[in-house]
């Protein structure tokens, strides 16, 4: 019994919440490498796409069809409500499945898992799971992804990556969206470029806007790089 006030210990309830906690996370990873393993056998590269609600997630995904055949990509769509984005991906033909969380505030690989139970990824080349539009709870959660990738846009301030540091410190990828409005939004380029390397050196950062389709050239470079990595095939680096 507790001294202070005859409850029961709160030591041990402590305990007892750190090893369930642990629990949960654990079973979590499992079943996300398990994901991750059964998607390499199949080629493909999983994108796990994070970022603020109306940072340009969807935007990213439909500026890659110019560079992508629409049939070599499956898209996993999480929101708390609605599937908007899912309809807007589905008019230009790309295979999507829509998740909503309706209170959770991030995918979990259960959720990943019961998608690709019901989604045929067959012959695909990339599945990019939109996640639920945020910067804290996305951060460091395994769903089955090869790569992290942030989309931060100009309109939302520099200010994010001190705001938010966990979700750019497993970033292997940045994508800076809406570039073209940056001179009108006060957007200190320098500092948030600064800030992000102080945070991970070896981030890729790229500039895109929805004005300039080619701009999207450099985010569909690097993944197709990956997934040369991740299949062991043998190419130039530049």
């Amino acid at each position: 019994m507790c001294e202070t006030c005859g409850c029961q210990d709160h030591k041990q309830d402590l305990e007892k919440k750190v090893i369930i906690n642990k629990s949960v996370t654990e079973l979590n990873d499992v079943l996300a490498n398990h994901i991750q393993s059964f998607l390499l056998e199949k080629h493909i590269l999983c994108v796990n796409l994070m970022g603020s609600p109306g940072s340009g997630k969807t935007a990213v995904i439909e500026g890659l069809l110019r560079y992508i055949d629409v049939s070599d990509i499956a898209v996993i769509q999480g929101d708390l409500e609605s599937d908007l984005d899912k309809k807007r991906l589905e008019k230009k033909g790309v295979l999507t499945y829509q998740i909503n969380t309706h209170s959770g505030c991030h995918l979990t690989s259960a959720m990943i898992n019961k998608a690709l139970y019901e989604l045929d990824v067959q012959h695909k080349k990339y599945l990019l799971i939109e996640n639920v539009g945020n910067l804290v709870c996305p951060a460091g959660v395994k769903i089955g992804q090869h790569v992290n990738v942030v989309v931060s846009s100009t309109t939302e301030g520099a200010d994010k990556p001190k705001k938010y540091p966990y979700v750019f410190m497993d970033a292997d990828l940045v994508v800076i969206s809406k570039y073209d409005v940056v001179e009108y939004v006060d957007f200190n380029v320098d500092g948030y470029l600064q800030d992000i390397r102080n945070i991970n050196a070896n981030v890729t950062i790229v500039k895109t806007s929805t004005k300039d389709p080619d701009s999207f050239k450099n985010v569909i470079s690097f993944f197709e790089h990956k997934r040369d990595h991740l299949l062991g095939k043998s190419h130039k680096h530049k």
